[in-house]
């Protein structure tokens, strides 16, 4: 294992938190960190990226015209994350709600998209590009009820990670679509889990910061976390997937499950950094 990683052999509140993760070298493929990779998790928001996938997918054959105005209907209306259910005006186009969906992971955008390139094709890519454990479920709701899939997305580290490692290669669907996809994710603002450990701009690392670059989606959903991408150094870089189910009652106090779970994902994040930049 390598040096950066070998503190962090055994997640933290592994007791009380189903984690799956995996750190890999993108150059070498070599395993430097791993927990249950192949356990299946909800992964809240990480598959929004086979959503991603799709819709550039049809942009680059011309079946969807990226200009065009994305229709927002009120079926499409739910809460949290995203800005585009804030906005005064809602006439966006395509490839602005895909941007919105990698920056800041927005859900009305998500849904908006989903009516527009079905939600059966997207679990067709994403079955159609090897993928058997992980999956984009269903669209954001404001309540998940038994008569709905279970979760918004589900998946485990070493298919997540494997994903992640396929768009750096430019095989997710083609080299012009993982690009495209990648640069959407560049704009993720989200930094309060494996990124924190990163030290980067959260609002501005479209470019390397530091001789760092990092591409990634994460997941928030009450009880699971879950932050998966690329980070390259000037040496190396690697493809990550870390995700944690707890229960949401366990979480409480100060110092309740989710502040251990983002705090060791932050440590990860950190090991990350010294592996690009000094390995």
């Amino acid at each position: 294992m390598d040096n950066a990683f070998e503190h962090l052999t055994e997640p933290a509140a592994e007791g009380p938190v189903a984690w799956s993760i995996d750190v890999t070298d993108l150059r070498t493929g070599a395993p430097l960190l791993r927990h249950e990779p192949d356990r299946v998790l909800a992964t809240a928001s990480v598959a929004k990226v086979f959503l991603l996938l799709e819709t550039e997918a049809r942009i680059a054959d011309g079946r969807i015209d990226p200009v065009a105005r994305l229709p927002i209907r009120p079926e499409h209306e739910v809460a949290d994350s995203g800005l585009l259910h804030l906005f005064r005006d809602r006439t966006i186009t395509v490839a602005d709600a895909c941007l919105l969906v990698g920056a800041v992971s927005d859900n009305l955008a998500t849904n908006a998209l989903t009516a527009l390139c079905g939600l059966d094709a997207v679990r067709r890519l994403s079955a159609a590009l090897g993928f058997a454990s992980t999956a984009f479920l269903d669209v954001i709701r404001d309540e998940r009820t038994p008569a709905h899939p279970w979760a918004p997305s589900c998946g485990t580290a070493a298919e997540i990670a494997r994903l992640f490692a396929m768009l750096h290669a430019g095989e997710a669907v083609s080299r012009e679509v993982s690009a495209r996809v990648l640069a959407h994710l560049s704009a993720g603002v989200d930094a309060s889990m494996v990124a924190g450990g990163l030290h980067l701009d959260p609002l501005a690392h479209g470019e390397a910061d530091g001789g760092v670059l990092l591409r990634h989606k994460t997941g928030h959903d009450a009880g699971v976390r879950v932050d998966a991408g690329l980070v390259t150094g000037p040496r190396r870089g690697v493809a990550y997937a870390v995700g944690a189910n707890f229960s949401p009652e366990a979480d409480t106090g100060p110092h309740g499950v989710r502040v251990v779970v983002e705090d060791h994902m932050r440590r990860i994040g950190a090991a990350i950094r010294t592996h690009v930049l000094d390995g």
